[in-house]
């Protein structure tokens, strides 16, 4: 018969560990490098919509500028009934 030493079954054992300790690590740089990508295409997308959020900015801002500009005025003031004020209506102030 032959006998089994105390040795022979302790060997077996770090193997097995390290497999698990290598499929672990393996598993969790997989992960983060699902995050790493996920992310960056999160990042893509918040900079396009970024980019048309100035663009929008910039037209509503020209917009603004277009209805406020003194000849539009002007021209829409007489439709309100609006009209330059008479010379003892401006009080200034001192």
């Amino acid at each position: 018969m032959k006998r089994r030493s105390k040795s022979g079954t302790k060997t077996a054992l770090p193997p097995a560990l390290l497999a698990t300790a290598i499929v672990l690590v393996g598993f969790t740089m997989l992960m983060v490098r699902l995050e790493v990508i996920q992310e960056g295409y999160r990042l893509s997308a918040l900079r396009l919509e970024v980019e048309h959020l100035q663009q929008d900015n910039q037209r509503l801002r020209l917009e603004a500028a277009e209805l406020s500009s003194d000849r539009r005025l002007r021209l829409l003031a007489p439709r309100y009934g609006l009209r330059a004020p008479a010379p003892g209506q401006i009080v200034i102030m001192r």
